[in-house]
C-alpha cells in the first residue's frame, strides 16, 4: 500500500505498565491507523485487541515489582504491525488454554477469552520470547475485510 501524503509516522512508546498509561500507548497508534483510512470498524477491532493485551501485561508480567512495556507500531506491506514488549513473566499465546465458548458461562473456566478475542479481531498474532522479553505481534490488514459465505 502506498503510503499517503499525510500519513503519519510509525510510533515508538515506552512506559511504565501501569494501567493509567492505556491512553497513551492506544491513542498514538489509532492516530497512525488513522493517517493510513483504517475504518471505523477495524479501528475499534484493533482498540479492543490492544486493550486486552495491554491490560493483561498491566495485571500479570510483573507481579512482584514495577516493570515498562515498549510499543512500536509501523505500517509495511498494507498491514499495520503493532510489536508489544515487556521484560515480565514469559506467557506464550499459542500455549494459553481454548475456551471453550460453547460451555455454561457459569461453569466456564477463568481465563484464555483475552487471548481468543485478539486472535479473532487480529489478521495475525505471533509471541515469542528473546532472552527475558516477551514480544507480541498484532498485523492488521489496512484493508477492508472480505465477508465469505
Amino acid at each position: 500500500m502506498r503510503k499517503p501524503e499525510d500519513a503519519g509516522s510509525p510510533v515508538s512508546i515506552s512506559l511504565p505498565a501501569v494501567i493509567e498509561n492505556l491512553p497513551d500507548f492506544i491513542g498514538p497508534v489509532l492516530s497512525l491507523a488513522s493517517a493510513y483510512h483504517l475504518d471505523e470498524e477495524r479501528k475499534n477491532d484493533l482498540e479492543l485487541a490492544l486493550e486486552e493485551a495491554l491490560v493483561n501485561i498491566f495485571r500479570y508480567a510483573y507481579p512482584d515489582k514495577a516493570g515498562s512495556v515498549g510499543l512500536t507500531c509501523r505500517v509495511e506491506a498494507g498491514h499495520l504491525i503493532t510489536l508489544i514488549e515487556d521484560e515480565g513473566l514469559p506467557f506464550s499465546v499459542a500455549s494459553a488454554s481454548t475456551t471453550d465458548l460453547a460451555a455454561d458461562i457459569v461453569k466456564r473456566k477463568i481465563g484464555g477469552l483475552g487471548i481468543h478475542l485478539i486472535k479473532s479481531l487480529m489478521d495475525d498474532v505471533r509471541y515469542r520470547r528473546d532472552g527475558n522479553r516477551n514480544l507480541l505481534e498484532l498485523t492488521l490488514s489496512l484493508h477492508p475485510r472480505v465477508v465469505r459465505q
